[in-house]
């Protein structure tokens, strides 16, 4: 009977009286180097906005990495091999990189996200706190906890409902929305203005040196 492979690491697994006087090396050194890969390997995926399917054999290749480094340009969608397996997955790319088997959910990584990204084999998924994924919670997390502090000032600030595009002033007693006017950017120009004459008058004297 022929070695076979295991199906999600692709390890060979020997058969009975196969291979004598050859399972420690190459065979057995082969085995030990893909499952240090599996556990702490590094693959350097290149991508081109284009679709791009991570190689899977039973000689070394990309799927079997712990850790899934992407650059190149985005947005791209990148298919696993449809086994369970748990990965480290960085988007280094110009865009958003779509982990998929082909087949369920998806998960979506932003530009600079890195997450752990588990795969049963049909989805891919990240970690998640209460349903939702740990961006999502901490995104959550921050809304409602900047909303708290708004609103914990309630009665001292004015509230946020229709003061789109407006700043918070003040007239030394009550702050309140407003549009910035002329007289607010006033003390900008004239500091501005300021600094342009300084420097206009340093490179004369500058000039006058030499």
């Amino acid at each position: 009977m022929p070695s076979s492979y295991t199906p999600r690491l692709r390890l060979e697994l020997q058969a009975a009286g196969e291979n004598l006087n050859t399972w420690g090396a190459p065979k057995l050194n082969s085995a030990i180097s893909r499952i240090d890969a599996a556990i702490a390997g590094r693959a350097a995926i290149v991508l081109a906005g284009a679709p791009y399917s991570l190689s899977a054999s039973n000689g070394d290749d990309e799927a079997r990495s712990a850790i899934l480094d992407f650059s190149g340009s985005g947005p791209a969608t990148v298919t696993l091999p449809s086994v369970s397996k748990l990965y480290l997955a960085r988007n280094g790319a110009s865009g958003a990189v779509t982990l998929t088997t082909g087949a369920g959910a998806t998960l979506i990584l932003a530009a600079g996200d890195a997450a752990l990204a588990a795969c049963d084999g049909s989805n891919v998924f990240s970690l998640a706190i209460g349903g939702t994924s740990i961006k999502g919670y901490v995104d959550a997390v921050r809304a409602y906890v900047d909303q708290q502090a708004w609103d914990s000032q309630a009665g001292i600030l004015p509230g946020q409902g229709g003061a789109a595009g407006r700043f918070l002033k003040t007239d030394g007693t009550s702050p309140a929305w407003a549009a910035p006017t002329v007289a607010d950017l006033t003390d900008y120009a004239s500091d501005q203005a300021a600094k342009a004459q300084a420097a206009t008058a340093r490179a004369i004297a500058f000039s006058l040196l030499f």
